[in-house]
């Protein structure tokens, strides 16, 4: 192995332990509300973060808690999936083969809800610091796109930024919901 190879393995692992650290609490808050068991919501927050692991070479470092949002997300829709497959009686078996057309449906309101929560916080916030936390953490822009989009400096959409984080962080923290980036 390179000295290269090692440092770039170094930076990945230092990188995830601070994902890890910031996001650990959002992600369980997420696993927590949808499974409605701890347990359950420990393994999936487990699952999230190997699933971010594995998928960090090809993460571009933009809006980790919005991927680790996800990703959390479609871990307990799969979860809750696999556990309503296993309470199926055996005469509906014929009902449960036939593919649902479309998106399914509590699949789009739990993403829904935690899009809406997120949105919501956003929204609260007062001008400009709403607008940029809106573009960043619920449009997925980067923040040179909301500096183009808004004519202003990119240094100064970072500030707005961190400003922004700080206080959904604290409006977030007042409502039960630790959320840290």
């Amino acid at each position: 192995m390179e000295e290269s190879d090692i440092l770039k393995t170094v930076r990945k692992e230092e990188y995830f332990v601070k994902i890890l650290n910031n996001y650990e609490k959002l992600v369980f808050s997420i696993c927590f509300r949808m499974t409605q068991n701890y347990f359950d919501a420990e393994d999936l927050t487990q699952d999230t973060f190997l699933a971010f692991y594995k998928a960090l070479p090809e993460f571009d470092g933009e809006n980790p808690g919005g991927f680790l949002t996800r990703i959390a997300t479609n871990k307990c829709l799969d979860y809750l999936k696999k556990a309503e497959r296993r309470t199926v009686v055996a005469e509906d078996k014929v009902f449960a083969a036939v593919p649902a057309e479309g998106a399914e449906p509590e699949k789009l309101l739990m993403e829904q809800e935690v899009e809406s929560l997120l949105e919501q916080a956003c929204r609260n916030l007062k001008p400009p610091y709403n607008e940029v936390a809106m573009a960043y953490y619920c449009r997925g822009q980067t923040g040179a796109q909301i500096a183009e989009a808004l004519d202003k400096k990119v240094k100064t959409i970072q500030t707005q930024l961190r400003r922004a984080k700080a206080m959904l962080q604290k409006q977030l923290k007042k409502e039960g919901i630790s959320w840290h980036t």
